[in-house]
This record gives C-alpha cells, sequence and structure tokens, in this order.
C-alpha cells in the first residue's frame, strides 16, 4: 500500500541520515590525535642531558603528541610528530619508538581507513538511490555495503588495540615503563560507527523482502518496484 511504502521510505531515510552523521563521526575520529591517552608515572626522566620529564601523550592513527615538564623552570612544552609509515631500515634499527610488527599495526590501521572512507562514500550513494526507486535487490546490496563498512571499522579498531598491546610491551620509548593508558574519544566514536553502521544494515536487510505484484493491492508501489524490468523492444 502507499502508506507502506511512505513508512519504508521514511524509515530508510531516518537510517540514512543516521549514517551520515555517523560518517561525520568518523571522519573527526580520523582527524583527531585522542585514540590513546597515556599518563607517564611520576618523575619519569626522558633525558639526561635536558632532564625533561614525561607527563602525559595521546595519540591518534596519524601522530603522536607527548608533553614534558623542562627540568629547569617546570614549564611545560608539547612535541607532536607524525607517525613514519615507510622509514628506511637504517632507522628501524636505531629508532626506539618503532620495529617492523609496530609498522605493520600501523600501515593496517591506515589501509582500511581508507577503505572505510571509500565505503562509507558508496553506501550513500546506494542508500539514497534506494529510497527514491526502493527495490529489494538495490536494498539488499544497500546492506551488504553497510555491513562490508562496518567490517572494515572493526577491523581498523581492532587493529588499533593490538598495536598498542605491542606498544606496551615492546616499544618502551612510544609507551613508558608503568604508564597508564586508556582510550580517548575518538577510539569511542569509531566503535560508535561500527554499531550504527552495523544497526542501519539490519534495518535496510530487513525490509529487503520481495513484494508480488500480483498478490499486493493494486496500489502497491513497493510491489511495483520489485517487479522485473524489461529492456530492450517487448
Amino acid at each position: 500500500m502507499a502508506a507502506d511504502a511512505t513508512k519504508e521510505r521514511k524509515i530508510l531515510f531516518g537510517g540514512t541520515i543516521a549514517t551520515v552523521v555517523a560518517f561525520l563521526f568518523q571522519l573527526v575520529a580520523i582527524c583527531t590525535s585522542y585514540w590513546l591517552l597515556v599518563d607517564a608515572p611520576s618523575e619519569q626522566v626522558t633525558g639526561n642531558k635536558t632532564g625533561r620529564t614525561l607527563i602525559r601523550s595521546y595519540s591518534g592513527l596519524w601522530r603522536i603528541c607527548k608533553v614534558y615538564r623542562e627540568g629547569k623552570d617546570g614549564s611545560e612544552s608539547e612535541v607532536c610528530e607524525s607517525h613514519d609509515l615507510f622509514p628506511s631500515e637504517e632507522d628501524i634499527q636505531v629508532d626506539e619508538n618503532i620495529d617492523s610488527h609496530y609498522l605493520d599495526y600501523t600501515r593496517t590501521v591506515i589501509a582500511f581507513t581508507i577503505i572505510a572512507i571509500l565505503l562509507m562514500s558508496l553506501v550513500h550513494c546506494f542508500a539514497f538511490y534506494t529510497i527514491r526507486r526502493p527495490r529489494y535487490i538495490v536494498k539488499r546490496l544497500t546492506a551488504l555495503l553497510h555491513f562490508m563498512t562496518a567490517a572494515c571499522i572493526l577491523v581498523l579498531n581492532e587493529v588499533f588495540v593490538k598495536a598498542i598491546e605491542h606498544e606496551k610491551e615492546h616499544l618502551a620509548g612510544r609507551f613508558p615503563i608503568n604508564g597508564v593508558s586508556s582510550y580517548g574519544f575518538s577510539f569511542i566514536l569509531s566503535w560508535l560507527v561500527f554499531v550504527v553502521f552495523v544497526c542501519v544494515g539490519l534495518v535496510f536487510l530487513f525490509v529487503s523482502h520481495k513484494r508480488k505484484a500480483d498478490m499486493a493491492d493494486i496500489d502497491d508501489e513497493l510491489a511495483q518496484e520489485d517487479e522485473p524490468m524489461q529492456l530492450g523492444r517487448v
């Protein structure tokens, strides 16, 4: 019936608006450096010459920032540096902040971040087309794209967790010994986006059942949309 078609379109439109907002949240998460927050143990001196004391650090997908207390006047200074995804072999050997496993984790995170962004852009094209032409096969394809996007975000978040665990065990330069860590709002936003895409994907899948025009009401617009399209001459 026409009322059912209107109701379904409203549901799909609401779900699509939710994923658009989630897309913006994911962009915020990707562009901010508050995935991991670390409070260093008190009086941890990080340089014999300068006497600087590491207070805390925060990091994201692209860079890490460290806050120091200067030994002479007690003032605070912040040093930020981007993650080097492709260092030379010599740099890997001499830099205590990186190793081959850490680089593999970081590159994987960046790769799935890019894939997730591309899928999010594609899924919204299909979602808005589905609202305009609600054919059951397009709804199922859109649901699949939602699930693929959620899967990329899941891999992204889980690999990030594994990278942090590796830092704690092997990279004292990035993660101070006995440091206290917590996940920041960027990481939480990414998990929230994952939940939204799973839920909206289920909505598209739930409404994707095929309707038979010969068994539907005469004004059932959705059933007419699900009928096969004839191409070419009849």
